[in-house]
């Protein structure tokens, strides 16, 4: 009985899927500006989060299935007296190999809770909220409570060909607040109205050489909102990209679009969008460091713009800089540059939006485990919607990050 027994277990432990984890846990404390949503006392605020995270991956010889889940516990102090607030988020993706060069894949993501203070911009790079407080909650409302799904299935293949690499998905997203809003508001008023809409991506790449890659891109979605508006948007961009040494290359993306919104009265016309578009992106290393350089980002983009609050679609430019460094022993330096204008003469012609962050990753010595954490971000917005002067926010946090990683079982 034990030997059929052994060989039993013996094959149900070989038969198991691979599994490999990381787990960690951080603790920052905050210092920040007020939310839009906020009705705070005071002009600083301070809070204190925890954040457990649970990183995992399960794989055999064909399918690979990842996921992260990590709710953060955040005490708020903007109040007159403290709130615990919670923030969950959970991301999952499966790929399935039917053969060598076609892959199945499946992604699912869910952010629920409170508006996060981490991101003014929100889930997909949003503009900002705006919900107005009750009179009767005024004294201890904290946020806007809001949700960020997606649900997407796609495929891989390089139809046999080397050197190329073909990737689409279509998913399903809903975004905005749990209680949004039904009808436009007034300036000072607006709040952020829900989006749901279906989203394609499909891109495709093809080594022409060992320095040069041709691509092509398209992307679209048709966006309703819960104020009753509808805006539709679809990109069409080939590329080349050229690699100048192994750290340097330069990728161009000349491309077109069209779009079409549509107004919450039927009486009003729909307007419909035809532009050029243009991305140009420059990946270099700064020379600054010995053994590890930083590297640097540039990136330029004339896109159309789907404005979360107007509804509307305008062209609009922007321009960002990213900074990375990272030493030994997992140790991590990142900083950002953003500035984005409307490039138009209607609603928005006034509007603009900068934002500058950093934040820092440094391992404690003698240690394989703790991390010291420090961010910082500032925000400026002028929107025509929010008001007519510009809107200023920023935070700060130290944390202390604590990691475990386990390999293969």
């Amino acid at each position: 009985m034990a030997l059929p027994a052994l060989a039993l277990g013996w094959l149900l432990v070989a038969s198991a899927p691979a599994v490999k984890y990381k787990a960690s846990a951080r603790v920052e404390s905050i210092i920040r500006t007020p939310l839009l949503t906020e009705n705070a006392p005071t002009r600083v605020v301070t809070d204190l989060m925890l954040a457990p995270r649970l990183d995992g991956v399960l794989y055999t010889n064909r399918l690979e299935v990842k996921f992260v889940y990590e709710p953060q516990f955040l005490l708020r102090q903007a109040l007159m007296r403290p709130t615990l607030e919670i923030l969950q988020s959970l991301y999952t993706r499966a790929d399935y190999r039917i053969r060598r060069d076609f892959t199945l894949l499946g992604v699912h993501t869910t952010t629920y809770g409170k508006f996060p203070f981490e991101n003014y911009a929100g889930a997909g790079t949003v503009g900002l909220p705006v919900m107005p407080v009750a009179k009767e909650f005024s004294e201890f409302s904290s946020g806007s409570a809001y949700i960020y799904t997606e649900t997407a299935a796609g495929f891989w293949t390089s139809l046999g060909i080397k050197r190329l690499s073909v990737a689409g998905t279509l998913g399903w997203v809903v975004n905005g607040l749990l209680d949004p809003p039904v009808r436009p508001l007034r300036r000072g008023s607006a709040a952020y109205p829900q989006q749901r809409y279906p989203e394609l991506r499909v891109q495709s790449i093809y080594g022409a050489t060992r320095r040069d890659y041709f691509m092509l891109s398209l992307y679209g979605r048709d966006v309703s909102f819960s104020t009753g508006n509808r805006a539709s948007i679809l990109q069409f961009a080939p590329g080349l990209q050229h690699q100048f040494t192994p750290l340097v290359d330069l990728s161009v993306e000349p491309g077109i679009a069209v779009g079409r919104a549509y107004p919450r009265r039927p009486d009003e016309l729909p307007e419909s969008v035809v532009m050029p578009i243009l991305e140009a992106t420059l990946n270099t290393p700064v020379p600054l460091g010995n053994h590890w350089p930083v590297k640097a980002k540039v990136r330029a983009r004339y896109l159309p713009y789907m404005d979360p609050l107007t509804t509307r679609l305008i062209p609009r430019g922007d321009v960002s800089l990213d900074l990375k460094w990272k030493g030994r022993r997992e140790a991590e330096v990142v900083g950002k540059l953003r500035y984005a204008h409307p490039l138009t003469s209607g609603l928005h012609r006034n509007d603009a939006e900068a934002s500058a962050g950093v934040e820092a990753l440094l391992p404690l010595p003698l240690s394989r485990y703790l991390f010291v954490q420090g961010k910082g971000q500032f925000t400026w917005t002028k929107h025509v919607v929010i008001s007519s002067q510009p809107v200023v926010q920023w935070y700060t946090s130290v944390g202390l990050v604590v990691r475990y990683d386990r390999g293969r079982l």
